[in-house]
């Protein structure tokens, strides 16, 4: 019955609310996947069909990007072509519109070689003919048929296959490996109306009925391949195993005030209306291999055309092959890296059962939370830890893992960002709490911390718990919404985030160091303690979301100079008091951790060992540039918390007053204002106006980033008042500060932070949904950090050496299988 009493009290409306958001939401989008999104479940007609280009940039050279409506496209690269085409063949027939994607394809895979084979042919006045391009393993082959009748067509149709020549019969093999992997046609409509006269629709038909036939049979073997298990390319095979595709392109509509006399009296806007219109009237699998998309994106681009009104830029070309080879290539590109960041023509099984144990998860836990009976040998509340973890893992894999959530393009808008920001400022402001004698406690903080967290406020103010949560709170506010709006983009801000983040640092070393300072627990269940805190999500979600450790960067990093304080205090620990001898340490550790940070071999020495004992991979290049950009802030965070340790000392209580102000600020706080102040003000002018690029900042940033920390943490406590309150907004922010960044890759924005989850069933919402759907996912992304940084605590309360100890060894073994 004890048990049972525990259990009731743990459920706290905290959980509530994120249960009950996580049910509804779960229930929303598992209806539009498997229900309402069936007509398109794999977003290939969302590809094909429709999009928009991206925001305007400021150069008109600059490529724009194309977004499809409902799924997200990317860029594929060279060696990308190549892993998914290498050693087949891609056919492009149709007229010169096909021939300039050709080329787009050819520059994909070796832009000198296409340019010098392009200028050749110009010279040699051979545009209207055939051509090949070899590269990179990959043929490209163009047909010259403007009206998809020529002999050399109809024997590529023939021996055109969906299946996959891994999936066909020996006896096939022969003709199969003349099957291209992916054959785009061209409709004949532009040179049906120029030289077709009265008759262009009777041959436009003509051409079309030619190829329809291979659609409609395209269409089936996909459908009857796709009905059974295998219809997934193989890991073990590659692309390979991939199905063949085809595509049918519309009737390009021309930019006709761009055409020329003689054009315009024949290419009207009627006559490739009513091409376009009959292609649409085809059937369902015909249709369906139709690229509506190349018509959207001149439509809806004011610079898309060239000088002859007919042919596209060479952007928008780029553009459009993009999306054949996202039609083609997603699938098994996905397979092959799951990181990878497309969502278009992705062939994913449905799990109903994983969607309904989670649904009848959270219903359990929102109707029946007092009714469960507990084992007596678990503690009711490392259960309840435990489902919190498991549920949230879980939800990471929902929401990023598969198609569940929709993930669109993000975009920089300098007014919103702003805006938002203003508005999270002033409702931090709106909540004030006083500082009692120990740290504010959040619902989710497990009570046997409260004794830690006292004992960093009993004595002093200056820079209390409730304070650093605060201002990691501020801080962690800013650094989401810059990541969710895409304001990495923008030099300014980054600049500006850039210091918040170093603030994290600088409050992080303060605190680890304070604690150590006066607690002298340097035993091996304190660092277990940490490690594991600071560490567990981040160890965790590489099992489910297939990233790496080193993804999560903060974890590692904090990780890193946590283990070096760690250290440098431990050893010599008698000297810690006196603080000139501290100072020696600091600056002896502080240059040796530079040197090894900075000098090539050190980082991959340890991230080879890493390797080798737990399987773990690394982007040393990445960790030393997050590791540099911070190298000096840690070490004067440690300098601060000794100072205040020093005079915090039974010797030393004269420093400050019974309210816990230095008398230092009390001597001269007119003074400190102006100086702090300035040197805000000051270091906000050089940055801004002196370092013009993420380069020159980044090179300086390690050794002034303590100019503004240093400022604003003395601005923030020169004021008994305002020692004596916090806000409490961020405060509450602040303590599940990591949780919330962790998090935040894969439950409040998507691939791996670079995309924004939606809904699904709300394209092109008007505001107030838009706000709903923000709200719904935000007020889920808050509630499972809270409860995850509430499960890693009591985790951590009942966490021995062993514990610890078995908790690697179970990482080290899942890596060993994983891996």
């Amino acid at each position: 019955m004890t048990q049972l009493r525990r259990f009731a009290a743990s459920w706290h409306p905290l959980s509530s609310v994120t249960y009950s958001t996580l049910l509804f939401l779960l229930l929303w989008t598992s209806f539009q996947r498997f229900i309402a999104g069936q007509e398109d479940p794999n977003r290939c007609r969302a590809l094909l069909t429709d999009g928009t280009w991206s925001p305007a940039v400021d150069n008109r050279h600059d490529a724009q990007r194309w977004e499809p409506n409902g799924c997200r496209m990317v860029e594929y690269s060279t060696d990308a072509v190549q892993d998914c085409l290498g050693g087949r063949k891609f056919v492009l027939a149709g007229d010169s519109t096909i021939r300039q994607i050709f080329w787009a394809a050819a520059r994909k895979l070796d832009p000198k070689l296409a340019a010098a084979e392009l200028k050749e042919i110009v010279a040699a006045d051979e545009k209207h003919r055939d051509h090949s391009f070899n590269a990179k393993g990959v043929r490209l082959e163009f047909i010259w048929d403007p009206w998809l009748n020529s002999t050399l067509l109809q024997h590529t149709l023939q021996t055109f296959d969906a299946v996959p020549s891994t999936s066909r019969e020996a006896t096939l093999a022969k003709r199969e490996e003349e099957s291209p992997a992916l054959l785009v046609l061209g409709s004949p409509g532009l040179w049906a109306a120029r030289y077709g006269g009265e008759d262009y629709m009777t041959l436009f038909k003509d051409g079309i009925d030619t190829v329809s036939t291979y659609l409609s049979s395209a269409s089936q073997a996909i459908t009857t391949r796709s009905s059974s298990l295998s219809s997934l390319p193989k890991i073990n095979q590659g692309h390979s195993s991939a199905p063949n595709h085809i595509l049918l392109t519309p009737v390009q509509v021309a930019a006709y005030d761009a055409l020329s006399k003689k054009r315009t009296e024949t290419i009207t806007p009627e006559r490739i209306d009513e091409m376009n219109e009959y292609l649409s009237l085809l059937p369902e699998n015909q249709t369906s291999h139709v690229v509506w998309a190349f018509n959207r994106m001149t439509e809806a681009s004011d610079r898309s055309s060239d000088s002859d009104g007919l042919h596209v830029e060479d952007n928008i070309a780029d553009r459009k092959i993009d999306i054949v080879l996202n039609s083609h290539c997603n699938n098994p590109a996905l397979l092959h890296d799951r990181s990878f960041k497309g969502t278009c023509c992705i062939e994913q099984s449905t799990n109903y059962l994983f969607n309904i144990a989670l649904i009848i998860l959270c219903a359990v836990m929102l109707f029946t939370p007092r009714a469960q009976s507990m084992a007596k040998f678990i503690r009711p509340e490392l259960l309840t830890a435990a489902r919190d973890i498991l549920v949230t893992l879980a939800w990471c894999w929902i929401c990023d893992g598969t198609l569940q959530f929709s993930k669109v393009e993000r975009h920089y808008h300098q007014g919103a960002f702003i805006v938002i920001c203003l508005f999270w400022l002033a409702g931090s402001f709106s909540v004030l709490h006083t500082i009692v004698g120990s740290a504010g406690e959040a619902p989710w903080v497990i009570k046997n911390f409260k004794m830690e967290v006292a004992s960093n406020n009993e004595e002093h103010k200056f820079l209390s718990r409730d304070q650093t949560d605060e201002i990691k709170g501020l801080m962690q506010g800013i650094v989401l919404l810059y990541h969710f709006n895409y304001a990495s983009q923008t030099l300014w801000v980054y600049k500006v985030v850039r210091v918040l983040i170093s603030m994290y640092f600088f409050l992080s070393a303060y605190g680890h160091t304070l604690y150590l300072l006066r607690t002298r627990d340097y035993s091996f269940k304190r660092v277990a303690v940490v490690l594991f805190r600071i560490n567990a999500l981040s160890a965790l979600l590489p099992f489910m979301m297939g990233t790496n450790y080193s993804s999560y960067y903060f974890a590692p990093a904090i990780t890193f100079y946590y283990v070096v304080i760690y250290i440098m205090l431990r050893t010599l620990k008698e000297n810690n008091d006196d603080p000139w001898p501290l100072a020696m340490k600091v600056l002896v550790t502080g240059g040796f951790t530079s040197m090894c940070i900075t000098t090539p071999g050190f980082l991959e020495m340890g991230t080879d060992i890493l390797r080798s004992v737990f399987r773990m991979s690394f982007d040393v290049h990445e960790l030393r540039f997050r590791l540099a950009l911070d190298r000096y802030i840690v070490f004067v965070g440690v300098i601060v918390a000794s100072l205040v340790h020093t005079a915090t000392l039974s010797d030393a209580q004269e420093v400050f007053t019974t309210k816990g102000s230095p008398r230092l600020f009390d001597s001269g706080r007119a003074r400190f204002w102006v100086i702090c102040s300035s040197g805000l003000a000051l270091f906000l002018f050089f940055t801004q106006s002196g370092l013009s690029s993420k380069q020159s900042y980044n090179a300086a940033h390690p050794y002034i980033s303590w100019i503004p920390i240093l400022a604003f943490v003395t601005l923030r406590n020169l004021y008994t008042p305002a020692q004596e309150k916090f806000l409490a907004i961020p405060a509450a922010l602040g303590r599940i500060s990591l949780e919330t960044y962790i998090l935040q890759y894969h439950i409040w924005l998507g691939g791996d932070a670079t995309a924004k989850l939606t809904l699904g069933g709300l394209e092109n919402a008007p505001l107030p949904l838009f706000l709903i759907e923000k709200a719904l996912i935000t007020t889920l992304f808050i509630g499972m950090s809270a409860l995850t940084h509430r499960a890693t605590r009591t985790f951590t309360a009942s966490l021995s050496e062993l514990g610890f100890l078995a908790f690697l060894a179970a990482l080290w073994i899942g890596n060993l299988i994983y891996t």
